[in-house]
Formats: C-alpha cells, sequence, structure tokens
C-alpha cells in the first residue's frame, strides 16, 4: 500500500473500512458503531457480518445505521467473518474490533499516522482497556506499565485483534486467515506469514480501545477448546518439527492446568481428537518459517508466558480467596 502520495510527500490518508464480526450482542454493537461513526479521522465504510444472531441485531442496524453494509451468514462461522469482512472491504486498511469494543475518538487518526511513518507496517493495534475499569489488558505481560502509558510504537510478534488494523493488500498477499481457525490465534497466523514476507506488525498503546466481557466467548470450555486447536495448528503449520513439538508439550502443559481450574475435562479430550482429526489437512498446506522469523516470533514468550502468568494470577485469587474467606470468618465470629 506504499501509495503514490507518500512517494510524493503529500499527506498520507488511506480510505478505512471497519469490519466487525457479531453475535448476539445487539445493544453492545449500537455502541461499537457509535464509537467508529464518531472518530476523528473518517471510516468510510462499517461492515457488520452477522453470526446469524436471533436477538434484533438485523432490524436494529437497518433502523439506525441504513449506511452501514450488513452481511448475514446462516450460521455461527466466528472469525471466519472477518476474512468475508475483509474481502468485501473497499478499503485501503480494514480496521477489525470486536462488538463489544468501544475506541477511543482519536484511536483511528493515531493509528493511520502509524502507518504513514513506514510502508513495511502491516498491522497496528490498540492498548485494551477493560471496559469498567479501564485497566489494561496484558495478558502475556509483554510490556511494562511505562511501556503501555507512553505515545510509542513497539514491534511485536503479535496483535490484540480487538481495535486492530491491517492493510489489505497484505492481507490479500498473505491469504487471510486459515479456514481452520476458529477464534483464538488468528492474529499470530496473520503475524507470522506478514513478519515472513518482511512486513512489521507493531503496538500503539497511544491508540485505545475499551473492552467488555463477552460471556460467549470467555467460556472456559469454549476458550479452551479453540485455544487448544488454534494454538496446536498454528505451530503444525509454521513451526519447524522440532520446535513445534516443544511448544506444543508447553501448551499441553498449559491445557492441563488449564482443565484442573475449570474442570474442562470433556472440552479438554474433544480438542485433542478434533486437534489429530484437522491435522492433516493443516499439514498440507504446511509452510515452515524462516529461521529469523521464527526468532523474532519467540523475541516474546507466548506459551510459557501462558502458563507461568496463568498460573501465577491463579494462585494469587486461591490466595484472596483464603483470605477473604478467613476476614469472613473472623468477622461472622465477633
Amino acid at each position: 500500500m506504499e501509495s503514490k502520495a507518500r512517494q510524493q510527500g503529500e499527506e498520507f490518508r488511506p480510505r478505512v473500512s471497519a469490519v466487525i464480526p457479531n453475535w448476539h450482542r445487539r445493544d453492545d454493537l449500537r455502541e461499537a458503531i457509535l464509537a467508529i461513526k464518531a472518530q476523528t479521522y473518517p471510516v468510510e465504510e462499517i461492515i457488520i457480518v452477522d453470526n446469524n444472531s436471533q436477538d434484533g441485531t438485523r432490524e436494529m442496524v437497518r433502523e439506525e445505521f441504513p449506511e452501514v453494509l450488513f452481511i448475514q451468514s446462516p450460521h455461527n462461522i466466528v472469525i471466519q467473518a472477518l476474512n468475508i469482512g475483509a474481502k468485501t472491504a473497499s478499503g485501503d486498511i480494514v480496521l477489525h474490533q470486536d462488538n463489544d469494543g468501544v475506541l477511543a475518538p482519536d484511536a483511528v487518526e493515531r493509528m493511520v499516522k502509524v502507518f504513514a511513518s513506514d510502508p513495511r507496517i502491516a498491522v497496528v493495534h490498540c492498548r485494551n482497556l477493560y471496559y469498567d475499569t479501564g485497566e489494561v489488558f496484558d495478558p502475556l505481560r509483554w510490556f511494562t506499565p511505562e511501556e503501555h502509558a507512553s505515545d510509542g510504537v513497539f514491534d511485536v510478534p503479535s496483535f490484540h485483534g480487538n481495535g486492530a488494523m491491517m492493510r489489505k493488500d497484505v492481507l490479500e498477499e498473505i491469504g487471510y486467515i486459515e479456514p481452520e481457525i476458529l477464534l483464538y490465534q488468528f492474529e499470530r497466523n496473520i503475524s507470522a506469514k506478514a513478519i515472513d514476507r518482511g512486513y512489521r506488525i507493531v503496538y500503539h498503546p497511544a491508540a485505545t480501545i475499551r473492552h467488555k466481557i463477552s460471556r460467549e466467548v470467555r467460556d472456559p470450555g469454549h476458550r479452551l477448546y479453540i485455544t487448544m486447536t488454534g494454538g496446536w495448528w498454528y505451530l503444525a503449520r509454521f513451526y519447524p518439527a522440532g520446535q513445534a513439538c516443544k511448544k506444543a508439550f508447553q501448551y499441553l502443559v498449559f491445557f492441563v492446568l488449564y482443565s484442573i481450574k475449570h474442570r474442562t475435562f470433556r472440552q479438554f479430550f474433544r480438542g485433542i481428537f478434533d486437534t489429530l482429526l484437522g491435522l492433516p489437512q493443516v499439514l498440507r498446506g504446511r509452510c515452515v518459517l524462516s529461521p529469523e522469523t521464527v526468532r523474532f516470533l519467540e523475541s516474546k514468550p507466548y506459551e510459557t508466558a501462558l502458563i507461568k502468568y496463568g498460573s501465577l494470577d491463579t494462585a494469587r485469587r486461591f490466595l484472596r480467596g483464603l483470605s477473604e474467606g478467613k476476614k469472613r470468618r473472623r468477622d461472622g465470629g465477633t
């Protein structure tokens, strides 16, 4: 997307299309759309790809936002809705966000300026904040509080899909999202392919988006299943065999701990079975990344961070629960 405008020193003003996959979030979707329409940099096209919602979403969009392009899938295709929306989009850059994300008014403008700084940048993503508390969402602990609060631009091996802007020409070049990906891991797939072709994936914390908690997505069993399948298929598709096996084992440790914590053993065994069932198709599309790309992807931990910080957070919650229980018993005995 290195335009003539950039080459000639003119102002860089790409056309932006927003794509929001949706399922049963009518009221949250309304707030998300209003935030996009309130951007200081114009978003010229909004595309909703609805996963067959039955909560009046279609009627709400038709009545309140007739200019929005509404595409309805006959069933829930989860993140593959992003593929449909991105391929439909007419803009130079595709803004993707969850239906329960609310962009800060200047988020798009800030990210466009980052794209303008380097034609090798393929993806820019926001700082995600919890909707109610404003706390930073960073489960992998890739950045310090000072970095999160800065105006910096940080190269990263992957990105957060809620509040991410992606160059459409790069998406076309890398083939969008693989068909086996249900939800989690799609960011890693896009990043791996783009970085292997010489592009940059960057985090710009000065652009922010507030994110609500989606009970459907956060269901422990469902989350375990799609993380298992997507994670193992990602490794099988892109990583050298030795490293893929090592990291697959790290994933297994995390999945076992997660299942013990949330009692999701049925989904655990289903995930293993379906991963093996889908493996032949994934291996047919196997494209091993260059050693340089793998080294960069490993520059910030993923699987080990899941184990380390997931376990740490679990221990903290456990100890906090013990402390609160003792306090309640003490107060009740007085």
